[in-house]
């Protein structure tokens, strides 16, 4: 049952300045709908250990507090605050951005006058105000191999290099960084998948909105700032770990047994990245 326009969810662990200048840049913004109390923050804390949860009290009502004990993974956090969402659209927002004026009302008013549209992504700056690339095409088997291989090269199509960020048009994937659905769509899909504890995710969501006859949509008017890799830059071994089991997952399930072949190759990144980061 909807009761407001937007609900907005954001995972945190041990990110609390990063979290609290993006809800500020929120409550910040002109959006009419932010100054009629129109919208919610919801906001689940992953076990943070950094005083994140005392910080983020301190904002007061606009924002529901989830608390887990433990970090249980950003899908399955996010799914709680997406089964805790009131409203008609849902923003995945993540806690290393900043919003600036017009990105909110942009993509709300492209869902309200796109009716094929199932969920909007926008262009995401770095703070020097360069574009990041946040659009990719669906990985291919080999795509496995040439991204842990780092033959970046040889994934130009794969990785968009081509795509022009200054037009708005239909994407395959884009990232869970700033992505807002369509809540209907997103409980219909009941989230995202679990399995991907951390990484993937993103792209099984995207597939599966395709998947329901959807489009995803890249705005190139609506624009926030995006700091990066935040929370993966922290983490240790056994985050690592994680992360590589959902690549190998994502595989495994769209292209069967073959995917079996990239193990070699993602338990020598893994041992690659965990002793120089």
């Amino acid at each position: 049952f909807e009761t407001m326009t937007l609900s907005i969810i954001i995972v945190n662990w041990n990110g609390t300045e990063l979290t609290e200048d993006c809800i500020k840049s929120i409550l910040d913004t002109n959006y009419e709908k932010i100054k009629s109390n129109d919208f919610e923050i919801i906001v689940i804390d992953n076990g943070s250990t950094d005083g994140s949860r005392d910080g983020l009290k301190n904002l007061g009502d606009s924002v529901k507090l989830i608390k887990n004990k433990d970090n249980i993974g950003y899908a399955p956090a996010c799914n709680q605050g997406i089964k805790a969402a009131g409203g008609k659209y849902t923003l995945l927002l993540g806690n290393d951005t900043i919003i600036l004026n017009g990105v909110l009302e942009k993509c709300i008013s492209f869902l309200e006058e796109t009716p094929e549209c199932g969920a909007a992504g926008c262009r995401l700056l770095n703070p020097d105000g360069t574009v990041q690339n946040n659009c990719k095409k669906f990985p291919e088997f080999i795509n496995g191999f040439y991204t842990y291989l780092s033959l970046d090269k040889l994934n130009r199509d794969y990785d968009m290099s081509w795509f022009n960020y200054d037009k708005t048009m239909e994407v395959e994937q884009i990232a869970t960084t700033f992505l807002m659905i369509r809540s209907s769509l997103l409980k219909n899909l009941s989230g995202f998948n679990e399995d991907y504890r951390i990484l993937y995710n993103d792209v099984d969501l995207c597939r599966r909105i395709w998947d329901t006859g959807n489009k995803i949509f890249f705005l190139h008017t609506a624009e926030v700032i995006h700091y990066g890799n935040q929370s993966t830059k922290r983490a240790g071994f056994r985050e690592r770990k994680i992360m590589y089991s959902d690549i190998y997952r994502y595989y495994r399930k769209n292209f069967g047994i073959k995917a079996i072949a990239l193990i070699p190759v993602l338990f020598a990144r893994l041992l690659f990245v965990s002793a120089t980061k």
